[in-house]
């Protein structure tokens, strides 16, 4: 090898040591959950949690607090977010950010406030979720304990998504999707609330994860409805679900009647959708918009307390039927509600029109809201019950023929 290449190899070594801007693990702290409530003093109270590392390995943990939260106030979360270390002693890093909560009165007045920073940062990925509290400040939710998962807002971020795979209420909203909401003239944004069950104080304690029953547990409690940044109101976790069918819902469970009409004793059958797909449109009649959605999938049954037999084609036809039934009336209830209530298009039917007449949608743009409103509404279900399980025939079947 000749001198010159000597000579480069030894010139990128100094360019590429890459140890300029190293940061050691022992001065940072790792920030998992963002609680934003009104302040006292100023505009926010910014309370961050941040993870007590030597809790969390094996051989280190001591049974002490495994998360630590500290709030200051400030008039806005840019400020706040550096200005941390007036009580903390370590670096933070946003980066991990698994949750973002924000207290209702916050969210009605509007989320402009800090929405355009949390975008610009370099500092926060587009993984958080954003949850919206409900009767709590949002500061009580970082610090719920559990057994399982010791960071609450580590535990609530995989809590919604098992619960959103296993059976649907969580509308999957991230950073973009929020904001993209809110520039489309087409959709409004939504978001998750959470609220707080049993004792609040108890369950800030270390001892809540040595009980058999936690003292308290944050649960997921609907969605938000928001025009522009401003929240309006909420809606409960059965109309999320049926918000959610619209919104390509993949996998959920079923409760339906048996027979329709009777109040006491009613009897079910449970169904398993194990896959749904959907499709929304918009089609205008003299003028007159309708809305339009098409669901189709595949389900089976779960488990059934009516003593039909299900080897009989008649009945298995039945069952089909009163699915696609409940489905519909399920979802049509909930759009016309949100029409009555709200007046504001979740769903996006404004962006579908938009997808198949963007000269049509032009027209509408600057109305939509109100066009939504007054639209007539057209729900169809296509779901095909192709399966009852590992059995076909019920004991129950037999029971009642035995008894005849």
């Amino acid at each position: 090898m000749n001198k010159k290449m000597i000579g480069f190899f030894v010139l990128m070594s100094f360019l590429l040591t890459g140890c300029w801007d190293k940061e050691e693990l022992n001065d940072v702290s790792i920030v998992t959950g963002i609680a934003v409530d009104p302040g006292e003093e100023k505009k926010y109270k910014m309370t961050v949690e941040i993870v007590n590392s030597p809790e969390y390995g094996k051989q280190g943990a001591l049974g002490n607090t495994p998360v630590i939260t500290y709030s200051l106030e400030g008039n806005s979360l840019s400020e706040l977010s550096n200005k941390m270390n007036v009580g903390l002693d370590r670096k933070l890093i946003y980066s991990h950010t698994r949750v973002l909560f924000i207290n209702e009165e916050i969210a009605r007045e509007g989320l402009f406030g800090f929405l355009d920073f949390l975008e610009r940062s370099g500092h926060f990925r587009n993984d958080f979720n954003i949850l919206i509290t409900k009767g709590n400040p949002a500061s009580d939710f970082t610090k719920i304990t559990y057994p399982i998962q010791k960071s609450p807002s580590l535990k609530l971020h995989k809590q919604i998504q098992t619960f959103l795979e296993e059976w649907g209420g969580d509308p999957r909203v991230r950073l973009t999707d929020f904001i993209s909401s809110i520039i489309s003239k087409g959709k409004n944004p939504v978001a998750a609330t959470v609220v707080l069950k049993g004792d609040v104080e108890k369950g800030k304690n270390v001892e809540n994860n040595k009980s058999l029953e936690p003292e308290a547990l944050i649960l997921i409690d609907g969605i938000a409805i928001f025009k522009d940044d401003k929240m309006l109101g909420s809606i409960p976790l059965k109309e999320t679900r049926a918000y959610l069918w619209t919104q390509k819902l993949k996998h959920t469970s079923l409760s339906i009647p048996c027979e329709e009409g009777k109040e006491e004793k009613e009897l079910y059958f449970d169904v398993r959708v194990s896959r749904s797909n959907t499709k929304l449109k918009v089609s205008y009649k003299n003028n007159n918009p309708k809305l339009i959605v098409k669901i189709t999938g595949e389900t089976k049954i779960q488990g059934s307390e009516c003593t039909n037999d299900l080897t009989k084609i008649d009945v298995f036809m039945e069952y089909e039927k009163k699915i696609n039934e409940f489905v519909k009336k399920d979802i049509t209830s909930t759009i016309q509600s949100i029409q009555e209530e709200y007046g504001v298009d979740i769903f996006g039917f404004g962006e579908a029109l938009y997808r198949q007449d963007p000269q049509k949608f032009k027209k509408e743009e600057s109305k939509w809201d109100e066009v939504f409103a007054e639209a007539e509404v057209d729900v169809e279900v296509d779901l095909h019950l192709l399966r009852s399980g590992i059995k076909n025939k019920s004991f129950m079947t037999d029971l009642k023929t035995n008894k005849e």
